[in-house]
C-alpha cells in the first residue's frame, strides 16, 4: 500500500509541476489570433486545453509533441 501511495504522490508531482500555457501565451508563441487558435483546436491540429480552476490551459509538453509531429509549426518567439 505504501508503494502505491508513493507512486500516486510522484504522479501528482509530475502533473502539477508540468508547465502550462494560457491562451494569450499560445497566441504570442505561435503569432496567431484567438479565432485562429480555436480553429486549430476544432480541426484537431492543436491539442485541446485542460481545465484547471475554470481556466483553459495547455500543457507545454503536449504542444511540443504536436510541433515535433508536424501538426503545428514551431514557435515564432522563444
Amino acid at each position: 500500500m505504501q508503494e502505491f501511495a508513493a507512486e500516486l504522490q510522484a504522479l501528482r508531482r509530475a502533473v502539477f509541476n508540468t508547465p502550462r500555457l494560457h491562451r494569450k501565451d499560445l497566441q504570442v508563441r505561435y503569432g496567431i489570433s484567438e479565432s485562429t487558435l480555436y480553429r486549430l483546436i476544432r480541426r484537431g491540429k492543436l491539442p485541446r486545453p485542460i481545465r484547471l480552476s475554470g481556466l483553459r490551459l495547455w500543457r507545454l509538453e503536449d504542444l511540443e509533441q504536436a510541433e515535433i509531429a508536424g501538426q503545428i509549426p514551431g514557435p515564432v518567439s522563444a
